[in-house]
Formats: structure tokens, sequence, C-alpha cells
């Protein structure tokens, strides 16, 4: 219900500054993403993080509510997503949770690309005669376009006497049940150039709100995850 809600507020948004002066412009950057927040057992769990590179871009309509305050709606393809190493030290084995008399080790690489629809305010908080500093903060709904997940991994199981029994697992899917929309805070700055050819350097943060119930092993009840990303963009504005 939320999403529909969200977009009627976008247009809303939209129509109230309607009326002010528009100018548009196209943009385009990088992403270092990953997911944080698991809701998991972290006794059972040991999870390091790492970082996916990604592209952002796409084009904006900025409305000048004034001097120092206008409203900046964007149109953006954004790459995200994490590199995760996942220790377990239980499962269910005979039906039964047992500890693992080695934890198993699991690489797992997460790719989603969303299409996204940032609402920015931005404030201007220093104007120089060829150069301003903007603030921004707002929101982003996100629309899932393209994902995928690969998994290697290695369990360990009890063998004949002391022998350690190795299996080696490969996975991978396209994370069709993971959530089709992401909401998202977003938090940043930009340096405004005043040159013949108008050009913005924007550093952004982007916090994902919702939880993504991102698969493991198939024998393992999937992680809760969220979306972060720390963008850095270069635009123009015609």
């Amino acid at each position: 219900m939320k999403w529909p809600l969200l977009l009627a507020f976008y247009l809303c948004t939209a129509l109230v500054f309607a009326q002010a002066p528009a100018t548009w412009g196209i943009k385009s950057g990088f992403n270092l993403s990953q997911h944080y927040g698991t809701k998991g057992d972290e006794g059972d769990y040991d999870v390091n993080t790492g970082l996916r590179s990604g592209f952002i871009g796409g084009v904006f309509l900025d409305y000048a509510a004034s001097e120092i305050l206008s409203l900046r709606l964007e149109a953006l393809y954004s790459m995200k997503g994490s590199r995760q190493k996942i220790g377990i030290s239980k499962m269910e084995i005979d039906g039964l949770i047992q500890d693992l008399v080695r934890p198993a080790q699991m690489n797992v690489s997460y790719y989603l690309d969303y299409f996204e629809l940032p609402v920015l305010l931005r404030l201007k908080t220093l104007k120089r005669e060829k150069l301003e500093l903007s603030l921004i903060t707002g929101w982003a709904m996100g629309l899932k376009l393209h994902a995928n997940h690969q998994l290697d991994g290695k369990v360990y199981f009890p063998g004949n006497g002391d022998d350690i029994e190795l299996i080696e697992i490969r996975e991978s899917s396209r994370l069709r049940e993971v959530n089709m929309f992401d909401f998202s805070m977003v938090y940043g700055g930009s340096l405004d150039f005043k040159t013949r050819l108008p050009l913005s350097l924007e550093y952004r943060f982007t916090l994902g709100w919702d939880y993504l119930s991102l698969p493991t092993y198939e024998f393992f009840e999937p992680v809760e995850l969220r979306n972060q990303t720390w963008s850095v963009l270069l635009s123009s504005t015609f």
C-alpha cells in the first residue's frame, strides 16, 4: 500500500512546484554499495560484508522555489549489491540443529540494479561568484530491474572416525523473491561550478529503509539486509 501513496506524494509535490522556474540536466557517476543490518541470530552467523562498485546515472529536473531552495526530481539507473563472507556454526542435521565440526564458509555476491526515483530538497549554504555549495536531503523509491546472486561455499560434515567430509556448494538465482521496491533516505551535498558549461560534483549517501530477504545456502534461512550506497556524481544543467 505504501508504494501507491509514495507515487501520489511524488506527483503532488511536482504539481506544487510546477509553476516555479525549472531547469533540467543529466548526471552520471559511480556507486560503492553494501548490505547491512542482519536480523539473524548472531550466534549462528558470522557475516563480513564487502563492497560492490557500479554505475549510477540518469536525468533530473530542478524547480527553484527561491534563490536558496529548490526541489529536484530524478530518474536514475543505480547498480547496488554487496559481497558477503558468511561463517555458519550451526545447521539442521537429521531434523536437529547441531554444531558443525568446522564452520561452513559461504562467499556470496549479490547484484541488484534499480530504476530509482529520488525526490530531493537542495539548500544553498554558500554562494560565491563561480561556486555554490548546496546540502541535499530527501527520499528515493527504487524499482528492481535486474538482480542475481552467486554462492561458492564449503560445508564440513563428520566422516568416518576422525575424518571430516568436505562438500563444495555452487548456487545462483535471479532473486525473484526479493522485494520489487526499495525505499531509501538520501543525504549529501554538491559543489556547483559556474563555468561556461555548468557542472556539479555531488556526493550522496543512500540508506535503504526496507529489509531485503536475500538467500544464502538453500538449507538455511535467507538473511534480512538493507541496501546502503555511497555515490559520487558529475552533472550538468541545460
